[in-house]
């Protein structure tokens, strides 16, 4: 039996066709399974906390120093001198009851600029000690703020953490000497 070339095409098409056909079903019949499986969850919800804009100084014998504007050294402070929420979500002003914890992490960027976490706090303590070991190294604090997930009953906030705030310092000199001359990074 001799196909002409229009039955031919006709033919191929159709066996095209029905691999194309079932698996369309089956990926449904697989997604219907999956989802029969699924454990319940609650509702997402989008609340983001607020953003940290809080404004961070350099503290040394009683005295406040500029963190943008001083170079610090061992036996200074790195400390947050003013709290603001920075942008928040208009969401929250909607019968929404979800706090936050502030979460810092302390990052020392050395001079290739490869860094290593020194120190994590939640709830973020706001306060870091500048040590002789970060002579020559810039210290760099990462704040973000996260979601209670207690305080938010009968639903999952979505996203759970706010946008992050960097603040970076100088490079970090030596100790001054007595009469508050800084001494060359160079030198021990």
């Amino acid at each position: 039996m001799r196909m002409s070339k229009h039955n031919l095409i006709i033919y191929s098409l159709l066996l095209a066709a029905v691999p194309i056909s079932v698996l369309a079903d089956s990926s449904t019949t697989s997604a219907a399974t999956v989802g029969m499986f699924s454990p319940p969850t609650a509702p997402s919800v989008g609340h983001r906390p607020g953003t940290p804009r809080d404004t961070y100084e350099l503290k040394f014998n009683g005295l406040d120093f500029s963190i943008e504007k001083y170079t610090p050294f061992p036996g200074m402070t790195i400390a947050r001198d003013d709290r603001y929420l920075g942008i928040s979500d208009p969401d929250n002003n909607y019968q929404s009851a979800e706090t936050f914890t502030t979460v810092c992490t302390y990052y020392q960027i050395n001079k290739d600029n490869s860094q290593h976490i020194l120190k994590r706090e939640k709830p973020c303590e706001h306060k870091f000690n500048i040590q002789k070991e970060h002579r020559g190294s810039k210290i760099k604090l990462e704040i973000y703020n996260e979601t209670d997930m207690a305080s938010a009953s009968g639903y999952t906030p979505v996203p759970s953490v706010s946008e992050f705030q960097y603040i970076e310092t100088e490079t970090i000199s030596n100790t001054p000497s007595p009469d508050l001359t800084v001494m060359s990074i160079d030198k021990p």
